[in-house]
């Protein structure tokens, strides 16, 4: 998909979000944290135990970055797409999942590096406390246990799909959408952005879960797409979140990613519909004032940019469940379904 469209508020309609479980949908829809609840248990202790190396200052690190706790969606896709191969034992679903999880973790620490952060999830960052030497060494060795968890698969073509994984995700994030005056070119490099960013890495979780001690070329190419298709809606999902989302919420100030002249779909939409408003415009090149910062915040988060963002999204979910189409009516696709509406009327 080679850029983003709009696309009608009437698409999709989903349920309200219900009180209590967030993954929780009215009528047929199951929860998916519910149909993995044993997977996901057996996870958390290995993804924690991680941690447990007789490296002091490794431990520490990993203990700051493992005990954040999460969203586990990529090792949840790995779960969900294996959920149905009757060959494939507990041990090695779980070992998977959490080489996804690593590998994503990785990425994150050493995001907060290039972003100089100094927190995530409400915790201090590994480079706020320890530095950036150390941080950038504990991404490198969860990298490399993550790579060691897959290579005791014994399975070269899912080695392969995660080596893919990696290298794209490093072209994505070498990538940085320019602010120029063609908004349509600045879209297409935001989307090739945040294709390897984001959307690679789900891909990843899916196919690998699904060829895990399987055989079944078209559920791996289905699933491959639906991961795609719901790691763009989610990346779209969490810059609209940047804007909307309260700072509790986040864990940084609302619209820093404007603050910081990172463009994403808000922020493009904005200045589309509001050609003559030169603010978001002037906070993304630098030439702003505090005060001009905060109305250019506030002026996208009231602005119809966040619900076109949302449809936006809601046109990828469509297309992730309809690549389920050919996959029989199990459990496992019902939570895949619903985990892909969830990622659209999620609030953090």
């Amino acid at each position: 998909m080679s850029e983003l469209r709009d696309t009608p508020s009437s698409t999709m309609t989903f349920a309200p979000r219900p009180t209590g479980s967030p993954t929780t949908f009215a009528g047929e829809r199951i929860s998916y944290q519910r149909l993995i609840e044993t997977e996901l248990a057996a996870l958390e202790l290995a993804v924690h135990g991680i941690a447990d190396v007789p490296n002091a200052v490794l431990a520490r690190t990993l203990s700051i970055v493992l005990g954040a706790g999460g969203k586990r969606l990529r090792p949840a896709l790995v779960l969900l797409a294996s959920h149905g191969n009757p060959h494939a034992s507990l041990e090695r679903r779980i070992a998977l999942a959490t080489a996804a999880e690593l590998l994503h973790t990785a990425t994150l620490v050493h995001d907060d590096v290039i972003d100089l952060a100094a927190s995530r999830r409400g915790s201090q960052t590994v480079n706020h406390v320890f530095g950036n030497t150390l941080a950038v060494l504990t991404g490198d060795y969860l990298f490399g246990k993550s790579g060691e968890l897959v290579a005791g698969l014994g399975s070269p073509p899912i080695m392969s799909v995660f080596s893919w994984a990696v290298m794209e995700l490093v072209k994505g994030e070498m990538l940085r959408p320019q602010l120029t005056n063609d908004l349509a070119e600045t879209e297409r490099e935001y989307v090739a952005k945040i294709r390897g960013k984001t959307a690679v890495l789900l891909a990843m979780a899916c196919e690998t879960g699904s060829m895990l001690d399987a055989d079944d070329p078209q559920a791996r190419s289905a699933m491959h797409a639906y991961g795609m298709s719901l790691g763009m809606a989610f990346q779209i999902i969490d810059d609209v979140l940047d804007f909307t989302a309260t700072e509790a919420e986040l864990g940084k100030p609302v619209g820093n990613d404007l603050r910081q002249g990172t463009v994403t779909l808000p922020s493009i939409l904005f200045m589309r519909e509001h050609p003559d408003d030169p603010t978001v415009r002037r906070v993304l090149t630098g030439g702003a004032s505090d005060s001009e910062t905060e109305r250019a915040v506030d002026a996208v988060r009231h602005s119809q940019a966040i619900e076109r963002s949302r449809q936006c999204a809601a046109k990828y979910v469509a297309e992730a469940v309809g690549h389920l189409a050919t996959m029989p009516q199990t459990p496992a696709r019902r939570a895949l379904e619903a985990l892909a509406e969830f990622v659209v009327i999620r609030h953090d």
